[in-house]
């Protein structure tokens, strides 16, 4: 799948950014995989790019907001299934959803 990404831990600057194929997300038990619809820019994803995350693995894709439509389910979800439209705000130590795709927890 396509994503944009913070290609390794040497690149500090949006220009750096690149569009590269990644492997498409899994989900755990508690996770549902996401086929996103639309991301929010926010200012943090590209302030973030300066500095970086040590628990970061490249490539790091960026993206915190979020919009799109259930497409699996972990199996210990019970409150949500694929077809439900779904928005949410992610986590700066997890790949982003500048993607077509981005597994995220449950809640």
């Amino acid at each position: 799948m396509k994503a944009l990404v913070v290609p390794d831990s040497n690149c500090h600057s949006i220009k750096d950014l690149q569009i590269m194929d990644v492997p498409m997300p899994t989900v755990t038990d508690n996770q549902v995989l996401v086929k996103v619809h639309a991301v929010g820019l926010n200012p943090v994803d590209y302030k973030i790019v300066d500095s970086g995350i040590d628990s970061w693995t490249y490539p790091h894709p960026l993206g915190l907001d979020v919009a799109g439509e259930i497409v699996a389910v972990g199996s210990q979800v019970n409150d949500w299934q694929v077809g439900n439209r779904v928005s949410g705000h992610g986590n700066l130590f997890k790949a982003g959803c500048f993607a077509e795709y981005v597994s995220v927890p449950e809640y």
